[in-house]
């Protein structure tokens, strides 16, 4: 990403403010704060997921499909119910009448999470074959971090320029995942190759690690019901989106396509991406320094069109493509902010 890309955006989100909107002047409204520190649990659900392929033509005859058959393999990972309460830490501070920024890291356990391994094989004239599958358990740990600057906050600003705040950032995202308990479901053989019959298989201990970046642009509605209660949300879009996935399969250990023992042994990368981050709550300021806010977010990111290269024990490695891999992570939230 561009380093010269962050200052551009800002001034084009501050100049494209209405000028209604700059021209008015401060207040000296009361209720105005610089500084504050807040604390979040974030009770997410998520399911991350991505797939690769690479075009291919059978050498042999197969279950339906003859030898000399054109088409593309693909093999397609997903890991489904990757929950975690998330604890995130915030805190910011309001540069003079107009203008804040802060920032914040989370962190959560997922423990009960549940994946699939699908390969199959799709001929250029339709049809297909899965010829292999297999599901195991995951746990692991989700991390994130954020930077936002924003105009007209209220948070920090008080509330005489209106109801509408803009926001710019930057996120970055992980997911941290180790798969275990291996059960293979489907096996069929395909071009010359033997899977595991279906059931258990032992020692399967492999890791696949989620990275995302992003560049936020959002706004942020601001709404008084009650002289202690207003409606507060953001709804922003990732424009800019970079991802980059690094897995060690632990299984492939002999054999003239045996992996790298060194983690890790297959690296995906792209930077063809996009993203949306919402939110919606409820904001009840218990007293002048102290508020609670419980609502809804949802932050979804999607990247395609990237590379995966596998890392061989000889030292060889084979490039397919990455056609995709996206995470989704939703939920209620609670926040309790201390202004000062």
């Amino acid at each position: 990403m561009k380093k010269g890309l962050i200052p551009v955006l800002l001034l084009l989100a501050v100049f494209s403010t209405p000028r209604t909107l700059l021209a008015e002047s401060p207040s000296s409204d009361s209720t105005a704060v610089h500084v504050s520190v807040g604390l979040q649990s974030w009770l997410s659900r998520a399911d991350a997921r991505w797939q690769i392929s690479f075009p291919y033509v059978t050498t042999v005859n197969n279950s339906g499909i003859p030898a000399g058959t054109p088409g593309k393999a693909e093999s397609r990972l997903d890991f489904n119910k990757i929950d975690s309460t998330m604890i995130i830490l915030t805190g910011g501070i309001g540069v003079g009448p107009y203008f804040s920024f802060d920032g914040s890291f989370g962190k959560g356990s997922i423990g009960s999470g549940h994946g699939t391994d699908t390969d199959r094989f799709i001929p250029d004239s339709g049809g297909g074959l899965e010829f292999s599958q297999s599901t195991n358990d995951i746990d692991g740990d989700v991390i994130m971090g954020e930077i936002n600057f924003y105009y007209n906050n209220h948070q920090y600003t008080g509330k005489h320029l209106g109801p509408w705040g803009f926001v710019f950032g930057y996120t970055h995202y992980e997911d941290k995942l180790r798969l275990t308990n291996g059960v293979q479901t489907v096996s069929i053989p395909f071009e010359g190759l033997i899977f595991p019959p279906p059931g258990p298989f032992s020692m399967l201990n492999s890791t696949f690690d989620f990275y995302w970046d992003a560049i936020k642009i959002g706004v942020l509605p601001q709404f008084d019901i009650t002289d202690k209660l207003s409606v507060k949300g953001l709804f922003a879009l990732y424009p800019f989106v970079s991802y980059r996935g690094e897995g060690y399969w632990n299984l492939r250990t002999a054999g003239p396509n045996a992996f790298r023992m060194q983690s890790p042994n297959y690296i995906q990368k792209s930077t063809s991406g996009y993203g949306l981050d919402a939110l919606l709550g409820l904001t009840y300021a218990i007293g002048e320094r102290l508020d609670l806010t419980a609502g809804y977010r949802y932050f979804y990111l999607y990247d395609k069109d990237g590379t995966d290269t596998t890392y061989f024990a000889n030292g060889t490695t084979a490039t397919s493509n990455l056609d995709w891999a996206t995470i989704t992570r939703q939920g209620a939230m609670i926040e309790v902010l201390f202004k000062f």
